[in-house]
């Protein structure tokens, strides 16, 4: 028995050797895997881009936006020019174009112009000869005397990466204006219009909500939107216009309200409304101007939630009959402050009345065809 005893004990003690020469393998071996891991991870990488890359994200590709402005300044020199001031006008443009460009920039030395705006069209064509570092873009000029003139101008930049180092790079061509498209019509005999609603909101919300809206009176126009009404619906024309007169309100039925007549609004349905205003501007003369409202019905009445500006012309087509899109003109108008500078980036009462009673009663449907809003 001692001898056996003595036996189990010596098992015992090997097999607690085994397992602490295992463990302290096991952590050994997991100190060199994190001490690789670290070491890897501590690695200095480096951030930028090699040529793939740069390809592959198109971040060589030419800066249109600052050469279309520097386009745009060189065109309103361009086009403004007069006999007194030949010189000084020949010392600008010399400080935009290459040596070979014609230094009157296509003036004989007789009459006179003077560009008013100048702007990039959105075309751009390649400029074979630079590769990447050049274009032809087109910029539209408007001069005094109501002309409009389609101008190609040829622009070289040095540097891709920063838009510097820009000269035009050859003449200026005059081209007809770009077409301009037919507008598709659009049928809005599916929509259905409340007339009762439309002429309870024209008399009784939307005038008092616009005075208040023309003046930025936030207190006023509290009295006239909800409570989570938009930014656009609450901030206002800061007097800019005054004097509102809403000459037309068309409210379009939703599809859960249709189907039952007369017409049954629950709190807190939206209504959508086409809105025309005439303003007075601050010549003293008219102006009309379109809106898109969003007005909802609570247990106090009809409040704006929303608007927005500008309304569809349903009928579509086009108001002209000149398909050509040219102009004779000899000049067309650029920036009339031209800067001095080539590359330059950079060469606007109280309301009355107060929200309708609840307007969950009834309204009557309208036959009547749609009306195609003034403007």
């Amino acid at each position: 028995m001692p001898s056996g005893g003595s036996g189990g004990r010596r098992t015992h003690v090997a097999l607690r050797a085994t397992l602490l020469v295992t463990t302290c393998v096991l952590a050994l071996g997991s100190c060199g895997v994190m001490g690789l891991m670290v070491g890897v991870s501590s690695r200095t990488s480096s951030a930028a881009l090699d040529a793939s890359d740069a390809a592959r994200y198109r971040l060589t590709d030419f800066p249109v936006r600052q050469a279309a402005s520097f386009a745009e300044q060189y065109a309103s020199l361009c086009l403004t020019y007069s006999p007194e001031q030949d010189s000084e006008r020949r010392a600008k443009l010399a400080q935009y174009a290459s040596a070979g460009v014609d230094p009157e920039c296509g003036w004989n030395g007789a009459g006179s112009s003077k560009a008013l705006s100048a702007t990039w069209d959105g075309t751009v064509e390649e400029l074979p000869e630079y590769g990447d570092h050049g274009r032809y873009l087109g910029i539209q000029v408007r001069t005094a005397d109501g002309a409009l003139t389609e101008l190609t101008v040829p622009v070289y930049v040095k540097d891709l990466k920063d838009g510097e180092g820009m000269r035009i790079a050859g003449d200026v061509g005059q081209m007809p204006l770009p077409a301009r498209a037919d507008v598709p019509e659009v049928n809005q005999n599916h929509e259905v219009t409340d007339e009762k609603l439309a002429d309870q909101l024209k008399s009784q919300v939307l005038p008092g909500y616009f005075t208040a809206w023309g003046a930025s009176d936030a207190t006023a126009m509290a009295r006239f939107t909800t409570p989570d009404a938009t930014l656009p619906a609450t901030s206002g024309l800061a007097g800019r216009l005054s004097k509102p007169k809403v000459t037309e309100v068309v409210a379009l039925v939703p599809d859960n309200v249709q189907g039952n007549t007369p017409y049954t609004y629950p709190t807190g349905q939206n209504v959508q409304l086409r809105v025309v205003v005439d303003w007075g501007d601050p010549q003293g003369e008219t102006a009309r101007r379109a809106y898109r409202m969003t007005v909802v019905n609570t247990a106090q009445g009809w409040f704006i939630k929303d608007i927005r500006g500008g309304v569809l012309d349903p009928q579509g087509g086009r108001a002209d009959s000149d398909r050509s899109g040219s102009t004779d003109s000899p000049g067309s108008p650029g920036s009339s402050d031209s800067s001095d500078s080539p590359g330059s980036a950079d060469s606007t009462p109280s309301a009355s009345g107060s929200p309708s009673p609840a307007a969950s009663g009834t309204t009557v449907q309208s036959s009547k065809g749609k009306r195609r809003p003034a403007h």
